[in-house]
């Protein structure tokens, strides 16, 4: 689809047009000095319901088109289904991702991908999310493309990315960062998780060689980046476990409380742990100009049972 759009603006002699992309992947056509948003490569989504809408806004500002229009020519009798599944209010059957695709004239490999993307979207069960999202990846590549969100999800899918974060500004080489990890990774390794920060603006390099950790910070959402989340925190709960045998106990502190909680009381240790959160930060930026090594505290929350009913 981007690619057709973009020959159709290169088609246009009477205006000065040209597509631009910029650092958030959206690409925008100037006419006359005016931009328009112009919808990027369904390789760069994540969420097929906000292909979806975007599809539709091309269409619609480039010629008489509706949601109307867009159902019919899906084969939907109902004018508004496809408005809904945008707005998700409703959702596509297998067969509805066959019209769908087909209605807005995707190729076969961008339809591999939207049959790939909207189950995608769906998936609550990380272990087959990440399957998918993988098999997304393959077909994206093979197109040159890239999904938005896939370098964050490099982030957080590995626990060392953080560390190395944490160790860069102040050791002097890459070699003993590689040293000083626990458990200990490869050189390459450490090389390839700088030029992930360096690319994600987590960290600079400056003329002398030396890193330096910026102010940027990521957040999270429901799609991709919160499927890494949940890895990356399954990875420092089994480090946590390998600290018990492979760390001295005057190095760690390792505890926990079983109890009964009302539902009011749950809030109310929420509350506090975010407020212990708070405060660990502070204490953290106060030494910051005396770093000695990195630690990793885990603060977990969950049930042991079910309701009891009164």
């Amino acid at each position: 689809m981007q690619q057709n759009f973009r020959e159709n603006c290169s088609k246009n002699g009477k205006n000065t047009i040209k597509c631009i992309i910029n650092e958030e992947f959206l690409y925008h056509l100037q006419k006359n000095n005016v931009y328009y948003k112009c919808m990027p490569s369904i390789f760069a989504y994540s969420d097929y319901r906000a292909f979806m809408r975007d599809a539709f806004a091309e269409k619609k500002a480039s010629c008489r088109f509706s949601w109307r229009e867009f159902a019919k020519r899906a084969g939907y009798a109902s004018p508004v289904f496809l408005k809904l599944v945008a707005e998700e209010k409703s959702s596509l059957s297998a067969e509805g991702i066959e019209r769908v695709g087909l209605a807005l004239g995707l190729t076969d490999r961008e339809q591999g991908f939207f049959r790939l993307l909207v189950p995608f979207t769906h998936e609550t069960n990380n272990a087959k999310k990440q399957k998918l999202f993988n098999d997304m990846r393959k077909i994206a590549a093979l197109c040159k493309g890239h999904i938005v969100e896939a370098n964050l999800y490099d982030y957080y899918k590995e626990w060392h990315h953080s560390v190395i974060r944490e160790l860069a500004a102040n050791v002097s080489s890459e070699s003993e960062i590689s040293k000083l990890l626990i458990p200990k990774i490869p050189l390459p390794q450490v090389k390839a998780s700088l030029a992930l920060l360096i690319k994600l603006g987590l960290l600079e390099k400056d003329s002398s060689g030396k890193y330096h950790q910026t102010n940027k910070h990521l957040t999270t959402g429901d799609g991709i980046n919160s499927m890494a989340v949940r890895k990356h925190h399954e990875n420092m709960g089994n480090l946590a476990v390998e600290a018990l045998e492979t760390v001295s106990k005057e190095e760690r502190d390792i505890s926990g409380i079983t109890m009964g909680l009302s539902k009011e009381g749950f809030e109310a240790v929420k509350a506090e742990l975010a407020n212990f959160r708070r405060r660990i930060k502070e204490i953290a930026e106060q030494s910051e100009s005396e770093k000695e090594s990195v630690y990793r505290i885990n603060l977990q929350l969950f049930p042991l049972s079910g309701e009891v009913k009164k």
